[in-house]
Order: structure tokens, then C-alpha cells, then sequence
């Protein structure tokens, strides 16, 4: 079964060359050190089960090279453990470890993925923090005839999101593929074959389920401190780093989109990473301005962060309802909306009593509106006002930010505004 996995580690310094990196022997095995931390001070039944794995990500594909599975047994946390491979098939690779608790048959916590990069001394990793386990985290979306399925992998435990329902799964012998079945309930089943997979819920059957394995097309991420720049195009990394003195390829080994994220794993001669780009707002680090993705780059020096897509994209998402006007609540009606159209360079909407438009240019540090027009109908003397304020407000803009809730924020010298996206999209 191919996992999802997430790439976290702790941030270092700059990138490193495929070269580090160390293929294991009898002689010299690649030892993988670290302990398993959650926050809550609670005790776990003694048959909670630890799980470790580690995998590896090579140019014939992928599969686990080394795993642990541990009963609790009254111990607490941490909880130690290490790994020790002497060999594995291909290179060049890109190994990652991930861990889990299981319990009853289902996996009730797990760690964030993290990259591990061979070396000829002993890895340590540190403490892996487990949180509650949510499939949607890391899992693999599928699409079954218009019914969305997605699943997550730990160890032979599988987790599978049908609608609003979860169930819990454990790998069973298969002909061939991998076949997973709900303890004592052989009902409930997914026998995956690639990128496609057979899914059976209660005795129905979905419509044969697809994996998209091939995420949008082309990728640009990039970071500050130090500065670096990831693109991919077809199956190419490229990665740019000390102010545009170096620049490095490899081949992608692994690319899929799950539920959340976006996952690159690349490898070659002169490089290996792994490149995650996870669908949430991320703020520049140095300019503040705020882009759809946030991505991180691991490699055997350490992880950057940063972010990917465009700007653009975040305020042509929706059509916009005012709903504060410079620290006031507006008028319900008529409402003022905004929507930005990034082909024609031009914000338009209802400025309350008339319509509105403005040329509007947004560069990597600034969004700026300039000779706001509308028409010229005449209402009341208090929608007006309203109108007039509006205009004013919108004509000093100079920035724009989206909130945890999606909530989009303009300002500028002449105010603020506050709008969520329209329960009647224009």
C-alpha cells in the first residue's frame, strides 16, 4: 500500500547535496533514533501498540525498509525506540519515518511525517509529537464514481473516510494488491491496485475508485532566510538557492495529492529533497504578503519553510460582502461587494446604491487601486454617505491579508475593510 506521508523536521540551515546521503551496507547500517511524546498527561492502556516505520522512495517506486511495534505495557511516555537498516533496494532515495498509536484495531494518534537523510553516524530524531489522528491530515483522496474516499496507512492498520463516516481497517491476504478489511465485518473492505482501488462499505460496492497521482502543474515555492526557490515541471525539481548562485536538479521519484496536501519527493545526483506544499494561507516572511499554500523543503541540512501559488488567486476565490466599513457594520442593504478579475486587472462590485470599478495592481509586496469609477444612480441620503465612504476607504488601499477564517482584510491609508466571501456568488 502507498502511504501519504508529510514532511516536518527541525529547521537547520541551508540545502545539502544528494551526495551526503549514505547507502546502507551489513557493515555500516543506517541507525534511526528517537522517542514518541504526546501532550496530554494521560496514561495509555497497557495494550495501546507504538508503531514506527520507516520508508524509502527510490526511482522503481516505494515500501517500508524498517518498522517497530511495541505494547505499551504500563509504560510511559517517552517512549524510545530505534530503527536499523543494512540494506535496501534502490538509489538514488528519500527515506521518511512515521509513527502511530494503535488501539482496539484503530489508529487513534500519529505523528507528523519527518525526512530522515542516511548518515554514516546515528540519526536522532528526537521526540516525535503524537496528536489525535484525523485521516484527512495525511490521507490519500479517491474518487469513487462522485463519492469522495479518503484513506491513511500505519503500519497494516488503514483508517478510511466515507462521507461523514470513518472505519477502521487491517491488512488481510491478498492474491495480489493489498486488501484491507474492518475487524470481524468483511463488509467493509478496500483492496487497492495502484491507482485504483475497489472499495465496499456494508456490502455495496462503490464505483471503481480513481487516486489521482498527478498534482498541479507547474509548482513554484519559495522562502526566506536563507533565500531559496523550488519549481516542477513535468518530472523536474529544480532548486535555486544563494541569490541565484546555484542551481540544482533532480528527478521527481514520488508526487501525489492527498486530502490537505501536496507531496514531492526528489532525488539525483546533485540533489534530494522532499517539497510539501499544504493548501493554507501563508504570509510571506519578509513582505507579509499572503499566499494560497504553504510549502516546506527537507533535505539532509534541514528544513526551509515558505510559500507557494499566487496572491491573485486568494482574492479572485470569491466574490466579497463588505461586512466592516473602517470599524463599522454597514448597512445590510443594499450590501457593497467586491470581486477582483486578475485577467482584466480590474476590481468591480456594488459600491451600495451603484456599481464600481477600478484598475487594481498587485506586485510581491503591495495591492494598490487607482481611479476608482461607478455609475451615477442616486438613492438615499444615508446609503450615500455609505457609498461615499466606501469609495474613500477603497481608494487608499495598499495591502490585503485572509484570516484564519477566511475572512479577507484590505487596508490601507484611508481605512479598513472586512468582507467574507458572498453566500451569493457573482
Amino acid at each position: 500500500m502507498k502511504s501519504i506521508l508529510l514532511t516536518t523536521a527541525v529547521s537547520l540551515s541551508v540545502l545539502g547535496c544528494a551526495s551526503d546521503s549514505l547507502q546502507p551496507t551489513e557493515d555500516n547500517p543506517i541507525r534511526v533514533s528517537g522517542s514518541l511524546m504526546y501532550l496530554e498527561r494521560i496514561a495509555m492502556p497497557p495494550e495501546t501498540r507504538a508503531i514506527v516505520e520507516l520508508q524509502a522512495f527510490t526511482p522503481d517506486g516505494f515500501g517500508m525498509i524498517a518498522s517497530m511495534e511495541e505494547n505499551f505495557d504500563g509504560r510511559q511516555i517517552p517512549i524510545p525506540f530505534e530503527l536499523e537498516v543494512d540494506s535496501f533496494t534502490g538509489s538514488p532515495a528519500v527515506l521518511e519515518l512515521r509513527a502511530g498509536l494503535e488501539l482496539d484495531g484503530r489508529i487513534i494518534r500519529s505523528s507528523e511525517p519527518v525526512t530522515v537523510f542516511p548518515s554514516s553516524t546515528p540519526v536522532d530524531v528526537g521526540e516525535l509529537l503524537l496528536r489525535s489522528f484525523d485521516v484527512r491530515d495525511h490521507g490519500t483522496a479517491m474518487d469513487c464514481g462522485g463519492t469522495e474516499v479518503v484513506f491513511d496507512t500505519i503500519g497494516e492498520y488503514l483508517v478510511m473516510q466515507v462521507g461523514a463516516e470513518d472505519f477502521a481497517l487491517r491488512q488481510v491476504p491478498a492474491a495480489s494488491g493489498v486488501r484491507y478489511e474492518s475487524t470481524g465485518d468483511p463488509t467493509v473492505s478496500l483492496f487497492n491496485k495502484g491507482a485504483r482501488a475497489d472499495v465496499t462499505v456494508r456490502g455495496e460496492t462503490l464505483p471503481e475508485c480513481t487516486i489521482d497521482m498527478t498534482p498541479t502543474d507547474p509548482v513554484r515555492a519559495t522562502g526566506n532566510e536563507p533565500p531559496w526557490i523550488a519549481s516542477i515541471e513535468g518530472d523536474q525539481l529544480t532548486l535555486i538557492t544563494e541569490y541565484g548562485e546555484t542551481t540544482r536538479t533532480a528527478p521527481v521519484l514520488n508526487a501525489h495529492r492527498g486530502a490537505s496536501v501536496t507531496h514531492y519527493r526528489a532525488a539525483g545526483d546533485e540533489l534530494a529533497v522532499s517539497l510539501t506544499i499544504r493548501s493554507e494561507v501563508c504570509n510571506d516572511s519578509m513582505t507579509g504578503m499572503p499566499h494560497p499554500y504553504s510549502a516546506t523543503l527537507a533535505s539532509s541540512q534541514g528544513v526551509l519553510h515558505g510559500c507557494g501559488g499566487q496572491p491573485s488567486d486568494l482574492l479572485a476565490e470569491h466574490t466579497w460582502e463588505v461586512t466592516m466599513l473602517d470599524g463599522d457594520v454597514p448597512l445590510s442593504e443594499p450590501s457593497m461587494t467586491i470581486q477582483f478579475l486578475p485577467e482584466d486587472g480590474i476590481v468591480a462590485g456594488s459600491s451600495s446604491c451603484n456599481r464600481f470599478h477600478s484598475p487594481y495592481t498587485l506586485t510581491g509586496e503591495r495591492l494598490e487601486l487607482s481611479h476608482v469609477a461607478g455609475t451615477m444612480m442616486l438613492c438615499s441620503e444615508e446609503i450615500m454617505a455609505q457609498e461615499q465612504e466606501f469609495k474613500r476607504v477603497l481608494s487608499g488601499i495598499e495591502g490585503f491579508d485572509i484570516d484564519t477564517d477566511g475572512m479577507l482584510e484590505l487596508r490601507g491609508s484611508e481605512g479598513q475593510l472586512i468582507a467574507r466571501p458572498s453566500t451569493t456568488e457573482e
